[in-house]
């Protein structure tokens, strides 16, 4: 099968999570991905646990495929070297703190002029401008700033943030987006643009339901925990030996759902007739499912609800993800190897393409380990490379 992005070269200066996760996307789609690291302790990524042996739990599944380039960009000639890969490049991709790309000298100007259809992506916490454009900024903090705290979780004096980081990857897939839209229109048109994605801008569409039901309700949304302020029964509740997720969003699937459990009268009850009812009494309702759900085991439940048509699924823990039927019918998970360590799991992109699938292009790279390769290609002669090696400007895996 054939790679969509196959020929494309992206040069990324990204670290930790927001800007790696663009670049994977961008590498499982073929592209030779450049990761540009500092020589001696790479990214800061590399260096987030867990890990196995010198292998981190972040790095590894983001940084699957790419190859690794050491070279200190804090250096003239290392940002030089950068400067003239750039030049062999189609796409550049930066997450710098706002304002920095300009002081490293790495910014849009700088690149463009080594090749002036290049596509210059710019991941940030705050945006490509506005009063807060220098800020440093974290998902957990954006997620606070956007609102999405204040959504999330029980309700209780602690706000409580989302438990996988929804802006980092979030804002890494929305770029991703902007350059195969960018790429696609150099195609047709010949020129190069800036795509720009921030983790405010993201977390702001995130909140597009709740923004609207500030200005339809006129009260702010409050937490609701795994309920859902629009439909009614909607959340998780105990079982005898575990929690199970149950979802309705209409009165025939209520009536169903009363049917499972053997309380057919529910669905005739005043108080739980329709979805309005029941959104109104939710915590009536409730009670009497949780009251029902507690005397028998998940497994029970789960396929009494099938039975009757109803969605439920249960409150899986990462290891029984790993073990799901579904994971293993679709493929989701791929092993990669780790030098010198075991092999490890790693989830695939979440989409098919029937002519040009998503495919883990290799394992993550050992940092360094394809600077010289790298420097070749680009038009680096020995000579140069030598002295960027013996200068400790560039570093080499063994050297």
């Amino acid at each position: 099968m054939k790679s969509v992005l196959n020929g494309i070269r992206v040069l990324d200066v990204s670290t930790i999570v927001a800007g790696p996760t663009a670049s994977m996307v961008l590498s499982d789609l073929g592209a030779d991905v450049i990761k540009v690291e500092r020589p001696e302790r790479g990214e800061d990524g590399r260096a987030m646990g867990p890990h196995r042996g010198a292998w981190g739990a972040y790095f590894t599944t983001l940084n699957r495929g790419k190859r690794s380039l050491a070279v200190d960009i804090r250096n003239p000639k290392g940002r030089e070297a950068v400067l003239r890969i750039a030049g062999t490049c189609d796409v550049f991709l930066e997450n710098f703190r706002g304002g920095k790309a300009a002081r490293f000298g790495l910014d849009e100007a700088a690149v463009r002029a080594r090749k002036t259809d290049i596509i210059y992506a710019s991941l940030s916490a705050y945006g490509p401008g506005g009063p807060d454009y220098t800020r440093p900024g974290y998902d957990a903090i954006l997620q606070a700033r956007t609102g999405i705290m204040s959504v999330t979780g029980e309700g209780g004096e602690t706000p409580i943030r989302a438990g996988v980081s929804i802006l980092d990857m979030g804002t890494g897939i929305w770029v991703a987006l902007g350059i195969l839209a960018a790429l696609l229109e150099r195609q047709r048109s010949g020129q190069g643009q800036r795509v720009d994605g921030s983790l405010f801008q993201t977390g702001i569409m995130l909140m597009s339901y709740h923004l609207l039901y500030r200005q339809f309700a006129g009260v702010n949304p409050k937490p609701q925990g795994s309920r859902h302020t629009a439909f009614a029964p909607y959340g998780a509740y105990p079982t005898a030996d575990g929690a199970i997720m149950i979802g309705i969003s209409s009165d025939a699937a209520f009536q169903r759902l009363a049917e499972a459990l053997q309380r057919p009268e529910l669905s005739g009850d005043p108080c739980f007739r329709t979805n309005l009812d029941r959104v109104r009494n939710t915590a009536e309702l409730d009670r009497r499912i949780s009251e029902i759900l507690v005397r028998h085991p998940r497994e029970y439940w789960t396929a009494a609800l099938d039975a009757h048509d109803v969605a439920n699924d249960p409150v899986q823990t990462p290891d029984q993800v790993m073990d799901d039927r579904q994971v293993a019918a679709l493929k989701l998970l791929e092993t990669i190897g780790l030098q010198g360590e075991e092999c490890t799991h790693v989830p695939k992109l979440p989409i098919d393409l029937s002519l040009t699938g998503p495919a883990i292009q290799g394992p993550p790279p050992v940092l360094g380990q394809h600077t010289r390769a790298i420097l070749e290609e680009s038009g680096f002669a020995d000579a140069e490379i030598e002295q960027l090696l013996r200068d400790k400007i560039c570093e080499a895996c063994g050297e």
